[in-house]
């Protein structure tokens, strides 16, 4: 699991992890006309809606009948991806004389919004802006082993598919390997040979069949616990496959998340690997051809109902038809499908929420269509931020102070904020908004630069970065100064996201609740920190320690995040995708996201689960695939190669980043 404000945000600014997605390449050419009697010179501006429904602008200076200059605002966007594109997206739009943009710094939504705001602002000045469509020819092609989308389970099943000997072609939208999987952190596994180096062989505390139990009883036994099983035994084995290939993973020094700090340390990190350098080199020489920037659209069935490869759509818009003896399933998410995101949240929950979708593109609908059950489908909830790009989310939606819904009561134990998941479900049950209130001595605390940790702990042990006298990572956040903590309330105020009120009823009024509910919330509030017991949610003292007494008071509003989206078909635990009579559909596998069973009504609260599950699913499915094509997969073990074990020391020693 991941912090939302660095990770979250960030992962869905890069394109999906499959082939649900696209860079830019479609099948017509936009340019636009500079015919002098229709273009008129002069300044256009237009807005369109980019990443989380923040706003983009686009200004156009035309002089002779050319674009000579754009500037783009993309200051609502996120920090890092969205917000730092705007010249990369602007010198195309002059380069170009086009809205066809490519994508710059990952930020797929955010350039979405900017070619709209690009069109509208080049229709203003006389432009034409309509498509010429070049379709390009019809193509065939054979291969033992299909696979739709070449993110991170895509290429690890690939990857195996070839090196069991089987030919292998890969099927992806975009024009690059690893969708969500190069901008992941870490993976799931225990009993690694990074484990045992740390613990020693017979040192661990927990094992396989402590997390069997943890992952299938936090899906109330409704989960596929023989694929759940499989995962928790063959992860260790994904680990070593990926140190073999050059893949530098290494142990993290301790749990992310103050909810896991009893536990052994799970959480494999690759942050800083360039993996898909890596595989993608591996695929290469293992003769695996890739079709880039190429969609499939529909799987083929014969008579018997096997399924036999898929229809495609190239980058020049001709269709590739490809034959296989078995196909993989790897596109991931099906977050880009608003009907069925709307299914599982709930219209109102998925109108709040910060969802992080991709291009809609055919997914998991392409198995439904050949007859593969509906699987269990449920969202990745995760983390909570605010609807403005400012910093004091950080802290005020990342602290154990009081929370409430919209009704001005608290609805959770804010300690639930040492999981993710917990306290994201939780906010996502109240509709998918909350608010948090902190009064000006609380401020006052937080914003003092002459003090070290001077509040309680944020959600993230290593958010910050700060370390004790001994060079330990803390669980406390860091002041902020009070420049940036008064700008910041002024961006989220202007945007409706917070503001500052001198009294509680100002507070009722700007979140809409019952002014003597809210106060009757306070104050048997502020009795908990005093008494340092919670008689409502029993959260523990140690989180019990600011009041909301003295005004003014701050309030942030708080949106649920949803990372992405879970399930989609059941498979065996040979990821071999089962119809409506559990009976195996011949020749279809599906990996990773597409899969359900895993989690099940809610987000697996492990650490690393997501991207884990994704590369082992993949590692297996490759195998299977092969083995049912005639070849013999080759069995893959925690044992290292010299490259592997050298990969690993050279990462143990590796500084390890924030997020």
């Amino acid at each position: 699991m991941k912090s939302l404000s660095q990770i979250m945000l960030s992962l869905l600014m890069v394109v999906s992890l499959t082939a649900c997605s696209s860079t830019g390449s479609t099948t017509s050419t936009d340019t636009p006309s500079t015919n002098e009697s229709t273009v008129t010179d002069g300044e256009y501006t237009a807005t369109a809606t980019g990443f989380g429904n923040g706003e983009v602008s686009v200004t156009l200076t035309v002089e002779n009948g050319e674009i000579t200059n754009a500037v783009v605002d993309t200051t609502s966007q996120s920090e890092g991806y969205g917000a730092d594109a705007s010249e990369g997206l602007a010198s195309q739009i002059v380069e170009k004389q086009s809205y066809d943009l490519d994508v710059v710094s990952g930020a797929t939504v955010t350039r979405d919004g900017v070619s709209d705001a690009t069109k509208q602002a080049m229709e203003q000045a006389g432009f034409t802006t309509e498509s010429t469509e070049t379709v390009g020819e019809d193509q065939t092609a054979n291969a033992d082993v299909l696979v739709i989308g070449m993110g991170a389970s895509g290429t690890m099943a690939a990857l195996k598919a070839a090196e069991s000997g089987a030919t292998v072609i890969g099927v992806e939208a975009t024009a690059s390997l690893g969708g969500f999987g190069n901008a992941a952190q870490g993976m799931f596994a225990i009993n690694s040979v990074e484990q045992e180096e740390r613990y020693g062989e017979d040192g661990l505390t927990t094992d396989e069949d402590y997390w069997y139990d943890h992952m299938s009883s936090h899906n109330n036994q409704r989960g596929n616990n023989k694929l759940i099983r499989t995962f928790v035994s063959e992860a260790k084995n994904t680990v070593s496959y990926l140190l073999n290939h050059g893949v530098k993973m290494f142990l993290s020094p301790t749990a992310q998340q103050i909810a896991h700090f009893d536990t052994d340390v799970v959480y494999h990190r690759w942050n800083n690997a360039d993996p898909f350098t890596h595989l993608g080199a591996a695929l290469e020489e293992n003769n695996v051809d890739i079709r880039y920037n190429t969609t499939a659209t529909e799987l083929i069935v014969d008579e018997n109902g096997k399924v036999t490869g898929a229809k495609c759509t190239t980058e020049d818009g001709g269709t590739l038809t490809v034959t296989a003896n078995s196909t993989i399933v790897a596109t991931g998410s099906f977050a880009s499908n608003a009907e069925l995101m709307e299914e599982v949240l709930g219209k109102t929950v998925y109108s709040n929420a910060n969802v992080m979708a991709g291009t809609p593109l055919p997914g998991v609908e392409m198995m439904w269509n050949v007859g593969a059950a509906r699987g269990d489908l449920l969202t990745m909830n995760h983390g909570v931020n605010a609807g403005a790009t400012v910093t004091v989310d950080q802290l005020t939606l990342n602290s154990p102070i009081l929370w409430v819904n919209n009704q001005g009561k608290r609805f959770m134990n804010e300690d639930l904020l040492k999981d993710t998941v917990e306290f994201t479900d939780a906010v996502v049950a109240q509709g998918g908004t909350c608010y948090t209130i902190v009064d000006q001595t609380t401020v006052d605390r937080w914003t003092d630069m002459s003090q070290e940790n001077t509040g309680t702990w944020v959600h993230y042990w290593d958010r910050f970065g700060i370390v004790d006298e001994n060079g330990n990572p803390t669980i406390y956040h860091a002041p902020i100064d009070i420049e940036t903590w008064n700008a910041d309330f002024e961006t989220l105020a202007a945007s409706n996201e917070g503001g500052v009120f001198d009294t509680i009823e100002e507070v009722a009024e700007f979140i809409g609740c019952n002014p003597a509910d809210l106060q009757e919330t306070i104050d048997n509030y502020n009795n908990y920190v005093q008494t340092g017991v919670d008689e409502e949610f029993f959260k523990s003292s140690e989180s019990l320690i600011y009041t909301v007494s003295e005004g003014p008071y701050y309030v942030t509003k708080g949106h649920a995040g949803v990372l992405g989206a879970l399930g989609g078909v059941n498979t065996n635990e040979k990821l071999q995708v089962l119809n409506d009579q559990y009976e195996v559909i011949e020749g279809l596998y599906a990996t990773g996201n597409n899969v359900s069973g895993i989690s099940f009504g809610s987000y697996q609260d492990v650490e690393g689960v997501g991207l884990g599950f994704s590369l082992t699913s993949g590692r297996l499915a490759g195998g299977y695939a092969a083995e049912a094509a005639g070849y013999e997969a080759v069995e893959d073990t925690t044992e290292l190669t010299e490259l592997g074990q050298t990969t690993m020391e050279e990462a143990s020693t590796a500084t390890i980043s924030g997020h």
